[in-house]
């Protein structure tokens, strides 16, 4: 065996010699990520008979339902799709989520489980402890991926590629077209760690908030005091947040408390309000400085809730997100490129592959890049309300330009930033992924490109498997005959 060749240090960069990297799979399908839209993407290309494998940097599935502990989806049972649905109706019967109300509050850990059933039900081969490092193209064509692991550098070759890792990672490395954050100075919005507590008196915390509504987010969808139906969701507390700051007890990111992910009988809450602004979801540096900031914000909002709010005066920190949770970073640019105006004027598109439903208003922005959510003069998120509406996800915007061989499924979807409020949730991204990856499937069995594909056939395709497509009824009925 000849003697390996070293590393050189040279001008202040390192030249590493060529490599040969083993081939250790090939498969039809391949889903970068196993975040929410990852589980989407594998079980819509595995469901569709394609042999399918996803990779996960994580220890488990799930991204920011899991490693990320955001456990509402804002949208009612009765109008999700696809394995979205099903998804939820089985963590429900198992006691691990809530279907009486306009959100949908379930738990975490229930949901890593529930994950890893599905696919193994799907025989969807799962690899974590794993990241994806670069594409393997063939001109502009992608061939599969190079990882590495423990077990160190592989490529794993594939008929189709999906990208759910959320930031575009692979597209983006493969050369396809993409933004960053806010169009007009890429300004990104805030990151935050959650954390849930336990031994809270749910019915007291209440009570409490049933005597001054005011002082809560006038959003019905988003403040929810339904104990009857175990569906409690809480969002203001804005005098002892605003009498906090004041005293210097909590930072200036901060104007109000939101606990959602609530499990009534349980008395676990979730709690989402760390806000670091001014990071980059791409950047290993930002990523290490927002995550150590946002849990020294959740320190100082865990003494200020235990020691104001009746209901959590015994309440300790039942655990924290192991990862930072990112809103957004890149997005592709595909065919088409979606727009909030187009979504709240309800646009139908010939390439629809989902209807999507969630409560949503126009304008409206939870987590705007400049900071100032929930202060005093923030109408939006303190007087603002919402309604439940859906717009259409055509298929133009899960295939990036200058890339073949790729389906995107998740946030990083073509949509521009306004658009990304509505489109970056995670129930939109589970339904996006499982259209993804049932795109990825039928190209892979046809050996052509996603872009290449015949919409209708797709649309048939996708009714069958459930899932709503919007406005081509006829569609649905003939997949249905």
């Amino acid at each position: 065996m000849g003697e390996q060749a070293a590393i050189r240090l040279q001008a202040g960069e390192v030249v590493e010699p060529a490599r040969v990297t083993p081939v250790v799979r090939e498969v039809d399908v391949l889903v970068c990520g196993g975040g929410v839209s990852g589980v989407g993407a594998a079980l819509g290309a595995a469901r569709s008979g394609a042999k399918t494998m996803v990779i996960e940097r994580n220890a488990f599935l799930g991204g920011a339902a899991t490693a990320v502990i955001m456990n509402t989806w804002n949208v009612p049972l009765a109008k999700m799709t696809g394995v979205a649905k099903e998804i939820a109706q089985t963590l429900a019967a198992r006691g691990a989520g809530v279907i009486t109300g306009p959100t949908f509050p379930f738990d975490p850990e229930a949901f890593k489980e529930l994950a890893t059933e599905l696919m193994n039900a799907a025989s969807v081969e799962i690899l974590t402890y794993t990241w994806v490092v670069e594409p393997i193209m063939d001109g502009n064509k992608i061939r599969g991926v190079i990882v590495q692991n423990k077990s160190g550098r592989q490529a794993i070759l594939a008929k189709t590629v999906v990208d759910c890792t959320g930031d575009a990672d692979i597209a983006s490395a493969a050369g396809a077209e993409f933004v960053k954050g806010r169009e007009k100075d890429e300004k990104m919005r805030p990151m935050s760690v959650l954390f849930r507590l336990g031994g809270v008196d749910i019915k007291r915390a209440v009570e409490y908030c049933k005597r001054d509504p005011k002082n809560f987010t006038a959003d019905p969808n988003f403040h929810i005091l339904d104990l009857d139906n175990g569906l409690v969701r809480m969002s203001g507390f804005f005098d002892i947040v605003d009498k906090a700051r004041t005293n210097g007890e909590l930072p200036d990111e901060i104007h109000y408390i939101r606990f959602e992910g609530i499990s009534v009988d349980r008395g676990v809450v979730t709690v989402n309000n760390s806000r670091v602004y001014n990071v980059d979801g791409t950047n290993a540096w930002d990523l290490t400085r927002a995550d150590m900031e946002a849990r020294s914000q959740n320190r100082k909002l865990f003494a200020v809730i235990k020691k104001s709010i009746p209901g959590f005066e015994n309440s300790y920190v039942l655990d924290s997100s192991p990862t930072v949770g990112v809103r957004e970073t890149r997005r592709v640019r595909g065919p088409h490129l979606l727009q909030q105006e187009d979504m709240m004027a309800l646009a139908t598109y010939p390439d629809s592959v989902a209807r999507i439903w969630r409560h949503m208003a126009a304008g409206r922005d939870w987590h705007k890049a400049d900071g100032g959510e929930g202060a005093p003069n923030d109408a939006v998120y303190r007087t603002g309300t919402t309604s439940l509406t859906w717009f259409e996800i055509p298929f133009g915007v899960l295939v990036p330009n200058r890339v073949e061989g790729m389906t995107i499924g998740g946030r990083a979807l073509s949509a521009t930033h306004d658009a990304d409020m509505w489109s970056r949730a995670q129930y939109c991204c589970l339904v996006t992924g499982q259209v993804a990856g049932a795109a990825a499937a039928l190209a892979s069995e046809n050996g052509i490109s996603p872009s290449k594909l015949d919409i209708r056939l797709l649309q048939q395709r996708l009714a069958a498997a459930g899932i709503d497509v919007g406005d081509t009824t006829s569609v649905t009925e003939k997949a249905l005959a």
